[in-house]
Formats: structure tokens, C-alpha cells, sequence
């Protein structure tokens, strides 16, 4: 090798020779991948189909030639129905972004028997999450052919309408990751249970008056990855000497409370080593339970979000309105990028130049309105990057009673998976 330097701080390295064996001849010196195959899954419900306020249970039997599970979503087909023509009508989901999530009134996962997910008003916190962790143009496209987002339908006349819908999964499955089916026994449960029919739609022109809704081919899609039986031997091999597969998630944790005019005090036991965040929304509750009613998020005048963990407060300091007095009323202002920039950082894409939020100045009040918190101590990409807490307290502060407040929790999570096929939670 010669050494050239040029000035006095500025060194260069120069080779002497180079090889005359071009690069693209040689030897690939990356891992090479394990030998597996790959097939496309499809598990149908065995409830058949079910009418609204039912409920669908999909088993997946656990074990050796169960592979990997990658890329899982969620596919069925609702259907509107009634006994008699319908007048022309335009109508829609219900929620800011209007998925068919809203169809999904709560759903767990189960693994050998172990409870892995409780997701309460899953439409609502979906509908949350939608509208801020992922873009206008992804829910416009991606999310308008997937899950009908921000779609509205004309009934015609017609007796009946369907539509087929994937929808992603939260939770466990959620992940990125590939969850390791052949490491567990016993079998994985997901059970859906579907909203009542006045909570899954609206409409902006005349009543459909819908009826009855039938949920059919309610299937669980993923792409199964099965190594070679070598690989497995030598996993569950070294499993055998004590050690524990990780599996690290995203947990959601979800309450609804009825607000009242002025302060409330809330109490959670949580009992979590990493809370990320808290994300909070608001729906006039009159919303659902009628048709007629959008289902969005407004403010509803909310004044303050106090957030304590183990008595500690966080966010003492951040006002989300300011006041002013005229010459006979009291007016309020919402401090919009004060409220913003907490939410986008409790979902960790604040100043994120990348991606951009499904809602505008104007929207965000009127219908994608919601309030956040972050927790979390890091941002590296260690496992738990939240804070430990036990209880966690929020004061908010609201202008009128008649909304429902929903509250998710977003943790970080982690599944330990033995030697038996036993399955623990990490919270």
C-alpha cells in the first residue's frame, strides 16, 4: 500500500495493486439462507358465517410443521342486507379514516391457551392509529383498496351490498417479525367479535337503513416459512440447555370512559416495564349507537391531559388551550401545534420528514382530533425503550359530558417461548 497525503490534515490510502478477479466472479460471502419453503396460508374461521354482534374464532394448530408465520392479515366479507329495495344512499365506515375496522368491536389472540391480546373498541383505536401513524396518501390509496378507507358507496336500488376488505393485524401478530409457530404446542386462537350494525356505518345522504350484516369467508392470510427439520432440531436443541426464545411486540391496551363537563380523574393499574406512549381520542357516544352519527374525533373542548406514572407527572407543563376573555364571552383557541407536536411524539414520527399525517389544520379539530403522551426514556432500538409503571393517572379536562374517551396504551412487550412449548408474557 502507498501512503499519499495531501495538506497537513488530509490523508488517503491508495492500494498498490489491485486483483485482476473482478468482484462479480467471486465467491458471495453473505450468510446464506436457511433451506426452507414458502406457501401461502389461508385459515378459515370455523364459526362460519356470523351476523353482527357475533362473534369468529380462527385456530391454528402450533408444533413442528407449523413454520414461521410472516405477513398475517385479516380477510372476510360484510354484507348490508335488507327485505326490501333501499333508496339511493351514500354511505361509508364510521371513523376519521373510515376502514373497515369498523366492523371489529374487540378481538384477542390466544397462544396454547395463554391470553396474548385483549384489544377493547378495536375500531376506535384503529381508527386512531390510522389516522396518525401512517399518511394521507397511504390511506388514500394503500388503505382505500384494502380496507375502504375515506370510500363512500352508492346502495342504488338494491336489497343488498358487499364488499371484501384485508385488514392488518394488531398486537402480537402485528409485528414485522416472523412468529415462530413450530417453537410452540397447542393451538393459536384469534377470535373476532363484530360490532353492532349501527356502530360499523354512516351515511351522508340518505339512510340505507340497513338491517342485518353477515360477515362470510372470514379467513387469517399469512405466508408460512418452514425450515428444514435440521434447523429445528438445532434450535430446540439449544433450548434444551435453558435458553428462551425472545419475541418482541407492540402491546395495545385500550379503555373507554364517558366524559364529564370539567376535570376527571383516571386511575389504570398497568403494571408495564416500557410504556411508550398514550393516545387518547374523542367520539360524541351518541355517535355510536346511531347511523347517523360520523363517528369522529373532536376535542370537545379538552383543556388539559394531565398524565402521572407512580404518582410522577410527565407533562405538566403543556397547555392545549389558551383563553381569552371578550367584551361578553370566553373564547378558546386550540393551541393545534402544542397538541400535535406531543402526539407525534408519543408515536415517535415528530419532525419526521418522510411520512406525514392524515390530517390538516382544519381536519384535526373537526374530525381526526387526538391527544398524546410519549414515555418513552430512549430512542435507540433496545427492547424496552418506555418507562416501568405501575399506575398511571390522567387528569383531563373536558368542556361537555355525551363523548366517549378512548384511551390506548401502547407498550412494549415481549414473549418467552421454552423448551416445552410454554409461552410467557414480559410485560
Amino acid at each position: 500500500m502507498s501512503l499519499h497525503t495531501v495538506g497537513k490534515n488530509m490523508e488517503y490510502i491508495l492500494p498498490a495493486s489491485q486483483s485482476e478477479v473482478p468482484e462479480c466472479f467471486k465467491s458471495n460471502k453473505a450468510p446464506k439462507p436457511i433451506p426452507c419453503s414458502l406457501q401461502t396460508v389461508n385459515v378459515p374461521s370455523l364459526s362460519g358465517s356470523q351476523n353482527a354482534s357475533g362473534t369468529s374464532i380462527i385456530q391454528l394448530p402450533l408444533g413442528n410443521s407449523a413454520g414461521y408465520m410472516s405477513n398475517p392479515y385479516l380477510r372476510f366479507t360484510v354484507t348490508f342486507a335488507n327485505a326490501a329495495a333501499v333508496a339511493t344512499s351514500l354511505f361509508q365506515f364510521k371513523g376519521a379514516v373510515g376502514s373497515a375496522y369498523a366492523c371489529i368491536n374487540s378481538y384477542q389472540t390466544y397462544v396454547n391457551s395463554v391470553q396474548i391480546d385483549n384489544l377493547q373498541s378495536a375500531d376506535l383505536v384503529a381508527d386512531g392509529l390510522l389516522a396518525h401513524s401512517t399518511s394521507n396518501d397511504w390511506v388514500g390509496h394503500d388503505g382505500n383498496v384494502l380496507m375502504g378507507c375515506q370510500q363512500q358507496w352508492a346502495t342504488g336500488a338494491a336489497t343488498s351490498w358487499s364488499g371484501t376488505f384485508c385488514l392488518p393485524i394488531l398486537g402480537l401478530l402485528g409485528s414485522q417479525q416472523s412468529y415462530p409457530l413450530f417453537l410452540c404446542n397447542g393451538v393459536l386462537q384469534i377470535q373476532i367479535n363484530w360490532n353492532p350494525l349501527v356502530r360499523m356505518y354512516s351515511y351522508t345522504t340518505a339512510d340505507p337503513a340497513w338491517t342485518s350484516a353477515t360477515f362470510s369467508n372470514v379467513q387469517l392470510v399469512y405466508d408460512r416459512i418452514s425450515p428444514e427439520q435440521a434447523f429445528i432440531d438445532s434450535v430446540r436443541m439449544s433450548m434444551a440447555q435453558g435458553h428462551k426464545f425472545i419475541y418482541s411486540y407492540s402491546n395495545f391496551q385500550s379503555t373507554s370512559v364517558a366524559t364529564v363537563n370539567g376535570q376527571s380523574t383516571l386511575n389504570f393499574g398497568l403494571n408495564v416495564s416500557s410504556l411508550s406512549g398514550i393516545l387518547a381520542t374523542q367520539v360524541t357516544t351518541a355517535d355510536l349507537s346511531a347511523t347517523s352519527g360520523a363517528g369522529y374525533s373532536v376535542p370537545n373542548g379538552l383543556s388539559n391531559f394531565i398524565v402521572t406514572l407512580d404518582g410522577r407527572n410527565i407533562n405538566a407543563n403543556v397547555f392545549l388551550y389558551n383563553y381569552s376573555t371578550g367584551s361578553s364571552v370566553v373564547t378558546q383557541t386550540i393551541n393545534q401545534s402544542v397538541i400535535f407536536a406531543e402526539l407525534q411524539r408519543a408515536i415517535g414520527r415528530i419532525f419526521d420528514a418522510s411520512i406525514s399525517d392524515t390530517c390538516t389544520q382544519s381536519t384535526y379539530n373537526t374530525t381526526n382530533f387526538a391527544v398524546g403522551v410519549s414515555a418513552k426514556r430512549v430512542s435507540e432500538g433496545l427492547e424496552f425503550t418506555g418507562s416501568p409503571v405501575s399506575i398511571v393517572g390522567i387528569q383531563p379536562t373536558t368542556s361537555a359530558a355525551g363523548y366517549t374517551m378512548i384511551i390506548n396504551f401502547m407498550s412494549d412487550f415481549q414473549l418467552a417461548i421454552d423448551n416445552s412449548g410454554s409461552v410467557e408474557i414480559i410485560r
